[in-house]
């Protein structure tokens, strides 16, 4: 009897120890621990005869949200509406604010559009080949522009090209410019540049397995990598991979960063996940029912998304 009670004891101490064992595993993913601990819903607004694709914020935290009818909305952080700008043509595929207020916006139309806080038209640049994916500014509100005709410009304040990066051989997808005015553009040629404020290229990662969607830059200069074959990737400033998160199903499809360094990813999964700088998953918010189109973050650490299920939400940080 006693030799039968030690044998069950050591059996028992085997499957507690086994089970405690798999669970350090699988919440190593970040997967079990995301399931746990996803954001509140603060607000949401929904629509109907069209999307939301685009999202920027500005400094005060109101948010502009930019649709396949061809407007822009802007948002105060409550979820009211304070403005309807109508003068584009074309689905607004990207936003970006500046410190002053001023609007600038990429669309289907080829062009980039400069507003100023009122909605009013500052120029429109249409010198784009075809359609515009992303627009980025640096510190000296110089816009940067990556467009379907494979290049990169560079237009200064009032306008004016000042360069085109011309190394891609595939659409520009995604832009983005880090503190010391270094622009990165992300492409279908699952290519990632990182160019000078001259235009000229610094590096080129491609080690991505298809195309280039999103991409986002924290303020020591690294580089995160959203791309369609799930991935996300974070790159040092000279060019090495420094870690591949791999938790996504589908494309990554918008990227975030809030300035505590935590990166923000979306996917057409139709989740958004929150990852720590060491690129281990912190939750993951499977609220949406269609693919994430974009994502911004306010001073605060507030979430913003924009899905193809036509709802712009605010999430708690």
């Amino acid at each position: 009897m006693k030799r039968k009670r030690y044998i069950k004891q050591k059996l028992v101490q085997f499957f507690v120890l086994t089970l405690a064992l798999s669970f350090i595993i699988f919440t190593g993913t970040g997967v079990s621990l995301a399931q746990n601990n996803p954001p509140a819903v603060e607000w949401t607004y929904e629509v109907e005869d069209f999307t939301f694709v685009s999202l920027a914020i500005d400094a005060e935290g109101n948010i502009y949200a930019g649709s396949t009818d061809n407007t822009i909305i802007k948002f105060d952080s409550a979820g009211n509406i304070l403005q309807n700008f109508e003068l584009h043509r074309g689905v607004i595929n990207s936003l970006t604010v500046d410190q002053d207020g001023y609007i600038y916006a990429g669309s289907t139309y080829n062009t980039a559009r400069k507003l100023d806080p009122q909605g009013n038209e500052i120029w429109n640049y249409d010198r784009h080949w075809s359609s515009l994916n992303s627009v980025a500014i640096d510190d000296e509100n110089n816009l940067y522009t990556g467009s379907r005709d494979n290049f990169v410009r560079k237009i200064n304040p009032d306008g004016h090209r000042l360069w085109t990066f011309e190394g891609h051989n595939n659409t520009v997808n995604a832009v983005a410019v880090d503190r010391e005015g270094n622009i990165f553009s992300g492409s279908t040629d699952n290519s990632v540049r990182k160019i000078d404020s001259e235009g000229n290229e610094i590096w080129r990662y491609d080690i991505h397995w298809s195309t280039v969607k999103s991409l986002a830059v924290d303020e020591e200069g690294n580089v995160f990598t959203g791309s369609r074959d799930t991935k996300v990737r974070k790159i040092d400033p000279d060019g090495h991979r420094l870690w591949t998160f791999d938790g996504h199903n589908g494309s990554v499809t918008a990227l975030a960063v809030d300035n505590q360094g935590n990166i923000y990813t979306g996917s057409s999964d139709s989740t958004v996940r929150k990852l720590d700088t060491e690129g281990n998953e912190i939750w993951n918010y499977t609220g949406h029912r269609g693919g994430i189109l974009d994502i911004v973050i306010d001073d605060e650490g507030n979430i913003f998304t924009v899905s193809s299920d036509g709802i712009f939400k605010k999430l708690s940080p």
